[in-house]
């Protein structure tokens, strides 16, 4: 990458030809970057859907003041919650790919993503609420008949010990066998489930076996991360999720006595939690070691705080109305399914997937991009093809599976799939960030925003003592700020910022207070961001 491709870095490798001096004419040298140049990743692009998905991402980002990106990887987890384990793609014969996905929200707390999560997963449990209503007569149906079997059989056994005729009691006997069974035969359905919230492995199993081998986790906390890692046992259990992205058969014998098996799950999470559970998350080695992280597609979207605007119109009621009915009717109508579906590929939609193919194997040779992190790049191309699938849903809410993938549909697919690797890259300097750095730039941020060119120890202890209450702390960042040369001692004991540092901040902000102006202004928050790329 060049450094006019990171306007941060090219700033920086200014100063030393600029030679910046101070008032009494001392030159500053080029100050090391915190964790290298920050890069906002690109923005989620919308227009990938079709123009209902597209409206609602757009008309939620609107109304809660939050990047697009937030809804759209929803809308993509929501998708993919209906389809998932009643669709495959199959991009060549032999080769089939399901189209659940995991994807991860990343953003801090006070980010609003809470309302974001209400206003993309209702439609899902609407069509809970609808699959249950419709069940509730044959769960009773079922209940009562179990019940009478079984009260028919607890009868032949009585009859049976009582008998005491030794030729009759072989037949009363046949017959208390033969009622229990038929007692045990008699299966009561449980309620339809969609989605839960939070799910321990065992359970998790169980609620797949239960609901024809597909379940779908969308928390707006990232308590998720926590259980994976074996909050409850002590011990990661991670065959439900492992198994549950790829497909493949699992069972858990220690839930129940018969145990639970599921032939085919089909398992869709989305998380959306705060930078400090994914560092936990990302930094747990026996998760990486197992590939877990490598199966999330990430998403960073940008803060809007201090930028929001504090009364926006609702969403319009044409768009919320058009997002609740597709999505209801299209988990409803696939939730009946018992078999999935099989979806082809367009000659056209094939030569864009095999140009995209070549491309990712290409990148994943030891001077290509995605060989820093070859282990979630190798799932990039199955990944991508469950993209194309979850797209052409939603372009063909009502006959996706009586038509075969479009050229367009898997380009779309290509572009979302770029986003999602940008993301990841990025996620992945936050995973790896050091907490004296991460410290370091929150410092330097406040000494940039409060626009405190000199100051004095005391005067930076308190403006940061919620975050560093103690002197000591605030010492050892600046000397760590020093080292790094951001800021210097003064003659008088103070301390100086470097002349650059705001201006190496600032291209962020802008680019944040424009997007959020074109929100305040009715116009598509996406507008700003694609103005910038």
């Amino acid at each position: 990458m060049s450094t006019a491709e990171v306007p941060n870095l090219q700033l920086l490798t200014t100063v030393a030809d600029d030679g910046p001096q101070d008032q009494t004419g001392r030159l500053w040298d080029v100050p090391v970057p915190l964790n290298g140049p920050v890069i906002a990743p690109p923005p989620f692009p919308v227009d990938v859907f079709p123009g209902w998905l597209a409206d609602m991402v757009t008309g939620v980002a609107q109304f809660t003041q939050t990047d697009p990106a937030m809804a759209g990887t929803l809308a993509v987890a929501v998708l993919s919650a209906c389809a998932g384990g009643r669709l495959e793609v199959e991009p060549v014969a032999g080769w089939r790919e399901p189209v659940n996905v995991f994807a991860a929200v990343i953003a801090g707390p006070g980010e609003r993503k809470s309302p974001v999560h209400r206003a993309m997963t209702r439609p899902l449990f609407a069509a809970q609420s609808t699959l249950g209503e419709a069940m509730r007569p044959r769960i009773a149906e079922a209940a009562a008949l179990k019940d009478i079997a079984e009260r028919q059989a607890e009868q032949a056994k009585t009859a049976a010990a009582k008998t005491s005729d030794p030729d009759q009691r072989v037949d009363a006997s046949d017959a208390a066998v033969a009622a229990a069974l038929a007692a045990e035969a008699v299966t009561v359905p449980n309620l339809p489930r969609l989605i839960v919230d939070d799910a321990t492995p065992e359970a998790l199993i169980g609620l797949m076996a239960a609901n024809g081998g597909r379940m779908a986790i969308i928390s707006d906390e990232g308590g998720i991360f926590d259980t994976v890692a074996g909050r409850y046992s002590g011990a990661p259990n991670l065959d439900p999720y492992l198994k549950g992205h790829a497909g493949q058969p699992m069972s858990n014998e220690r839930q129940t006595r018969e145990g639970v098996s599921v032939d085919k799950p089909a398992l869709t999470v989305c998380v959306m939690a705060q930078p400090s559970v994914l560092r936990k998350f990302g930094g747990n080695a026996e998760l990486a070691g197992r590939g877990l992280p490598a199966r999330f597609l990430f998403a960073l979207p940008r803060s809007l705080a201090g930028y929001r605007g504090v009364e926006m119109a609702p969403i319009p009621e044409a768009v919320a109305s058009a997002y609740a009915a597709n999505i209801h009717d299209l988990a409803v109508t696939l939730a009946e399914w018992e078999d999935p579906a099989v979806v082809v590929f367009t000659p056209e939609a094939t030569r864009v997937r095999l140009e995209a193919a070549t491309a990712v194997e290409a990148q994943l040779r030891p001077s290509g991009d995605l060989y820093e992190f070859r282990e979630w790049g190798n799932k990039l191309t199955g990944a991508t093809l469950r993209l194309a699938g979850l797209l052409h849903v939603a372009h063909h809410p009502s006959e996706a599976w009586r038509r075969p993938i479009a050229a367009d549909q898997m380009a779309s697919a290509v572009r979302l799939a770029e986003f999602f690797v940008a993301h990841y890259r990025v996620a992945l300097t936050a995973i790896s960030s050091d907490s004296a750095i991460e410290t370091a730039r929150y410092v330097l941020d406040v000494l940039t925003t409060k626009n405190m060119t000199v100051f004095t120890k005391r005067e930076l202890h308190r403006r940061v003592s919620r975050q560093l209450p103690k002197a000591e702390q605030v010492g050892a960042v600046l000397d760590e700020l020093t080292a790094l040369g951001w800021v210097r001692r003064t003659p008088d004991a103070r301390y100086e910022i470097h002349p650059r540092a705001a201006e190496a901040s600032g291209s962020v902000d802008a680019l944040t207070a424009d997007i959020v102006s074109d929100v305040s202004a009715g116009r598509s928050p996406i507008q700003s961001v694609n103005r910038a790329r």
